[in-house]
């Protein structure tokens, strides 16, 4: 009865468009939240969509790069073949018939601009309800509508292929020029600009396989760097990767054979502004070494959860039980977790009814990106802990931030806890 609900969920999710695949998406790499049946059918939803047409996807083609061909720019291909199909376009195979090299072309559905236009407005109106009934019946601050609309801007920018391009170059100069001197690499395919419109993406193509499917040691071996590769985003470029489903984020193989991990797929970036970044960063080293005032009383209200001027005497004890017995002391142990979040599923009701607690709109997509990387990670290491994962690189930058005397007495209170934790 389980596979065929499942396969009956992930029918409905298809049928309801792009705006509701995406959401089966992100519940597709939760082990914690959803059952092995369901995840199965879900995860058929990061490149198993029902394609469209080739003949009209060839059309989009053509009539894209019409005004990019001149009488030295023939721009044919030979038989691209369709390699995979996603809300919101499909991605073929080919090689240019001048250089014989291998592309990966993206071609964006017909009518997708409409379809997803029509079901962001009814979430943007659904967020509206929300904030009226909160507002009348909580002291919560309205925020769902400030929430979905940072969602929205971020599917509109999905449409936008040539943004998406700006932002695949981007990240391969600042990625390249922060890994790859080091042992462990980062690939991120490289742009054909000659190629590329509002509609349609040509890359170099990319030989690999989804993290998610890659074995279990490689995962392992590969999860720290893909960690490291998402705070360094967060906390040090500025801008953020914030869609890292499956399809998304690849193993492929260096020049000398070594597997590493491989960016696709950015056409949901979040800007971080600085202020953002050292505020982060610094909530990050206060949780990691247990300083729970700090992090209540500052990071909260400079990263937007809380008004600047509230006393937070009272929140303090409820949002210490949350931090610590919800997140910290569960661990990686998802039976733990889940046990907790019950345990103190009146603590989270009081937050979020009783003060005026409101999530940033950035934040929405900084969660749903690092989320999506612990999911994938507990697929290969049911052990594995995003808050230790965090500790190296968490330190490191930190010592870049604080004065030494600062980072002494921070680096004390994290290797504390850390050794704690790991005893």
């Amino acid at each position: 009865m389980e596979i065929d609900l499942s396969r009956k969920l992930r029918s409905a999710l298809t049928h309801l468009g792009p705006t509701f695949i995406k959401v089966g998406q992100q519940l597709s790499i939760r082990p914690d939240l959803i059952s092995p049946t369901v995840l199965f059918e879900l995860q058929r939803l990061c490149d198993a969509v029902p394609p469209f047409d080739d003949k009209i996807a060839m059309k989009v083609l053509a009539h894209e790069l019409s005004s990019k061909r001149d009488d030295n720019n023939n721009t044919d291909w030979n038989m691209p073949h369709l390699v995979a199909s996603a809300s919101l376009g499909q991605v073929y195979k080919a090689a240019t018939k001048n250089s014989k090299q291998q592309v990966a072309i993206k071609i964006q559905r017909p009518d997708i601009l409409e379809t997803v236009t029509l079901d962001l407005f009814l979430l943007l109106s659904y967020g509206k309800c929300v904030d009226k009934l909160c507002s009348i019946f909580t002291n919560q601050i309205p925020y769902h509508e400030a929430f979905l609309n940072g969602f929205a801007h971020g599917a509109f920018m999905e449409l936008n292929y040539r943004a998406e391009a700006a932002n695949q170059t981007y990240f391969r100069e600042e990625l390249h020029s922060r890994f790859n001197r080091k042992k462990t690499k980062v690939v991120v395919p490289q742009v054909h600009e000659e190629f590329t419109t509002n509609r349609v993406l040509v890359s170099d193509w990319i030989e690999g396989i989804p993290l998610a499917q890659a074995p279990q040691q490689q995962i392992q071996q590969l999860i720290p760097i893909g960690v490291e590769l998402f705070l360094c985003q967060l906390l040090d470029i500025g801008k953020f990767h914030s869609d890292p489903h499956p399809g998304n984020l690849y193993v492929t193989k260096c020049g000398d054979g070594t597997p590493t991990l491989c960016l696709l797929d950015f056409g949901l970036v979040a800007d971080v502004d600085e202020s953002a970044r050292n505020a982060m960063t610094r909530a990050i080293v206060n949780l990691l070494q247990g300083d729970y005032d700090t992090l209540i009383s500052h990071d909260a209200k400079h990263l937007g959860f809380l008004p600047h001027d509230m006393d937070v005497t009272e929140l303090k004890p409820v949002l210490k039980t949350i931090l610590k017995e919800g997140l910290l002391e569960a661990g990686s142990n998802l039976h733990d977790r889940k046990r907790n979040l019950m345990a103190i599923s009146n603590e989270l009701n009081e937050v979020f009814f009783t003060y005026p607690f409101s999530v940033p709109p950035f934040f929405a997509l900084v969660t749903r990106g690092l989320g999506l990387l612990e999911g994938i990670a507990l697929k290969g290491d049911p052990s594995f802990d995003i808050f230790q994962a965090s500790f190296p690189y968490a330190k490191r930058r930190a010592m870049d931030m604080f004065s030494v005397k600062d980072y002494t007495n921070i680096s004390r209170g994290m290797l504390a806890r850390h050794r704690t934790e790991t005893m």
